[in-house]
């Protein structure tokens, strides 16, 4: 299969073929070095728990240029640890801590040096974010296969 999109000049649009097959492959491992990156998080270490509060839920609604819109969702809450320090205002982090809004109660864990940092309690099983792992690994086999092809395909018709 020749790609090919003249305008006019002979071979004009020689290299558009590759070219956006090999951008799009960049993009791909780049995302999925991204994915691994995630996938490697462990949150395993945070051994301490409590009973916490959502105290608020800030939405950011953004529109691009295009048109599309998007949102971005922190959440903030305030427990009290197992040795009886408050904790006010704390931000959530780990598994979906965007399904949870103010006022609802959820368990959070923390690593006992840094209580001020709490994640989703189910973030702390081991395993947790593998699949962010596996898709990562996917994605930058495929974005690399990609961007291979799409230089071997420059090189062939360079020469």
């Amino acid at each position: 299969m020749k790609f090919s999109f003249r305008t006019g000049t002979r071979h004009s649009g020689e290299h558009t073929g590759p070219a956006v097959m090999g951008g799009f492959g960049a993009v791909l491992l780049l995302l999925g070095v991204i994915f691994v990156l995630i996938g490697n998080a462990d949150y395993t270490d945070h051994t301490g728990r409590a009973e916490a509060v959502v105290v608020e839920r800030d939405v950011d609604h953004r529109k691009t240029s295009t048109g599309s819109s998007s949102s971005d969702v922190d959440v903030y809450v305030s427990y009290r640890t197992e040795d009886g320090t408050q904790i006010e205002h704390a931000p959530l982090s780990g598994l979906n801590p965007s399904d949870y809004d103010e006022g609802e109660r959820l368990q959070v864990a923390y690593h006992p040096d840094r209580p001020g940092a709490p994640v989703t309690a189910q973030s702390t099983e081991p395993g947790a974010f593998l699949i962010f792992r596996y898709l990562g690994i996917a994605a930058a086999v495929v974005g690399a296969a990609l961007a291979a092809g799409a230089g071997i395909l420059l090189w062939r018709r360079r020469s």
